[in-house]
């Protein structure tokens, strides 16, 4: 028979500790586990929080190495080609004969060939007609005055004639000697009745100086002689041994 007040085999004991609070230590060590990993993860985020905030800070820094650098290459730039456009232009200036200060131009028609004696609004001329016969204007440089129409001719070829008063002191005649001699398309003559000590004549310009050490005198030379747009016969020969062994003289041009 059993006994009534005896708990049943396997049944509950009274007063013993259940397996429901040690199982509820169970979940106070998991949420303690929990709130470890919580502040494990917090602890984690902090410094790369950090590292992150840093990183969007130094994008935002200004590059200011990169902007000087690039505004010096800038600025070097602008200068070697302002250098290189005023050069080109200083050149350009030196070969135009315009920008030569006195310089006296005025427009005639090529290829007018006369005979005898002509008479020039210019002297010395500086274009027009001429003889059919040009004075050799090789670097020629003529002792002696000659005839005004066939110097002319030469200007017609691209030369350049240059002309003294009679009496220029001799270191004034050496510099023109010197610009003169031995170099194509060039001529040197005396000229009566000059208004100033040195003129020099391409064909349809004009320059008085009073100083063969005159720095236009080769300014003139440099743009005029054998002129690529003011030359009416350009390429045509400047050389002619007989005229420069038996020059003309004035109001005689040679004609044959």
């Amino acid at each position: 028979m059993t006994n009534p007040t005896k708990p049943a085999s396997g049944g509950p004991k009274k007063n013993q500790p259940g397996k429901g609070p040690a199982g509820g230590t169970g979940p106070g060590k998991g949420s303690t586990a929990m709130g470890k990993g919580s502040a494990g993860s917090t602890a984690g985020k902090g410094p790369a929080n950090r590292a992150q905030s840093k990183k969007i800070v130094n994008q935002r820094q200004t590059p200011w190495g990169l902007i000087i650098a690039t505004t010096l290459i800038v600025a070097l730039a602008v200068g070697v080609i302002g250098y290189a456009v005023s050069q080109n232009k200083k050149k350009s200036d030196a070969k135009n004969p315009d920008k030569i200060a006195g310089i006296v131009h005025k427009t005639f028609t090529g290829g007018d060939h006369k005979t005898g004696p002509i008479t020039y609004a210019e002297s010395p001329p500086m274009g027009g007609p001429h003889s059919g016969i040009w004075a050799d204007c090789e670097g020629t440089v003529y002792p002696t005055q000659i005839a005004s129409e066939n110097a002319v001719h030469g200007l017609e070829h691209g030369a350049v004639w240059i002309t003294y008063k009679p009496g220029l002191p001799a270191d004034q005649l050496e510099v023109l000697n010197k610009l003169t001699a031995g170099k194509p398309y060039t001529l040197l003559t005396p000229y009566d009745g000059l208004k100033s000590n040195v003129s020099l004549q391409a064909w349809g310009y004009q320059l008085f100086v009073d100083s063969a050490t005159d720095k236009r005198v080769e300014r003139f030379i440099e743009a005029l002689r054998q002129s690529q747009t003011n030359t009416p016969e350009l390429g045509a020969s400047c050389s002619n041994p007989p005229f420069k062994a038996n020059p003309s003289t004035p109001g005689k041009p040679t004609e044959s």
